[in-house]
């Protein structure tokens, strides 16, 4: 029998969404469940502890028909009553959920079953950027009334008003979390995108956040919310003010920015700017919502986009393909 290679090129990498979100579910687990599964998070008794089960959650998304999702959490809690219940958390971080979204659930669900026994496992779904039509969600494979039926609960950001989400990180640091990434779906322009992470930013102050809460609440926000090199800087400036007003330190967290920011930012830099001047040499003056989104591309986009403008005969077969 004669072997084949395949010899199509990896998909280039994305970027990379999924571990700020499992790093904010692993900090701040009870407000998470608290703002997004409020009937569950009643469920549980928060005087026992919980466990983070990453051993048994490989196993159940090791396969390639699953696939590996990062922002995925299977979490063992004790109910009121005293029962071990499993709590299986799964992400929608881009885009919209495709049509094979509630099977995937109920493929995570049976493994557990399949392979951990009749453990209670409640299945949970948050889509950041797409709006289901109720809070459940239906698997069904039937003939006739007869045959399979799995639902599962279902939550998404786009439900919640900024202004409530506002009101409610007054004693819910998760609300910060939805607000940054309700932030970063948004395609807005630099300065607009600075105002909208220093508002983000500032309820940290107005709140009095605890310093450790806030520096992992910076961390995700920055991760998120990105933006060109001088604009950053201009926010850390404005911050530091702030802090001199308020007495609150919490800008020594931007570390992250000041070390590894400080190493990559010349090469990302240097990439988003070759690929503006190919863009206008080719194609002319740019649109500005473009020439933002290259601005603050991650280094991984850029390099798709450098490779697409190669053989593009236009804007659009660089930015969004079909």
């Amino acid at each position: 029998m004669t072997q084949t290679t395949d010899t199509r090129p990896d998909p280039p990498p994305r970027p990379d969404y999924d571990s700020p979100w499992k790093e904010a579910i692993d900090a701040f687990f009870q407000p998470f469940m608290a703002l997004f599964f409020p009937a569950v998070h009643d469920l549980i008794d928060w005087d026992r502890p919980y466990e983070f089960l990453d051993a048994e959650l490989r196993q159940i998304t090791a396969d390639s028909a699953i696939g590996r999702r990062q922002a995925d959490r299977l979490v063992r809690v004790m109910s009121r009553e005293g029962r071990e219940v499993w709590l299986l958390l799964h992400i929608e971080i881009q885009g919209r959920a495709d049509a094979r979204f509630p099977e995937r659930m109920f493929q995570y669900w049976y493994r557990i079953y399949d392979r951990f026994g009749g453990i209670e496992t409640i299945s949970l779904a948050l889509l950041t950027n797409d709006r289901p039509p109720g809070d459940t969600a239906e698997y069904r494979r039937e003939r006739e009334g007869r045959g399979l039926r799995f639902s599962f609960r279902v939550h998404s950001l786009l439900v919640w008003e900024p202004s409530e989400l506002v009101r409610r990180a007054a004693d819910n640091p998760f609300a910060v979390v939805a607000l940054a990434q309700l932030a970063a779906h948004r395609r807005a322009r630099g300065p607009e995108r600075k105002a909208r992470k220093a508002e983000i930013i500032g309820l940290l102050y107005r709140y009095g956040y605890e310093r450790e809460t806030a520096r992992k609440l910076l961390r995700f926000i920055d991760w998120l919310i990105r933006l060109p090199h001088p604009l950053e800087l201009a926010l850390r400036q404005e911050l530091a003010a702030l802090e001199e007003q308020t007495k609150m330190s919490y800008v020594t967290s931007w570390e992250r920015f000041a070390r590894e920011e400080g190493r990559q930012e010349g090469r990302q830099e240097g990439e988003a700017r070759t690929l503006l001047r190919q863009l206008q040499l080719k194609f002319g003056p740019l649109d500005p919502d473009l020439s933002a989104r290259v601005e603050t591309a991650e280094p991984a986009q850029l390099e798709v986009w450098l490779e697409r403008v190669l053989t593009a005969t236009g804007p659009g077969e660089v930015f969004d393909p079909h």
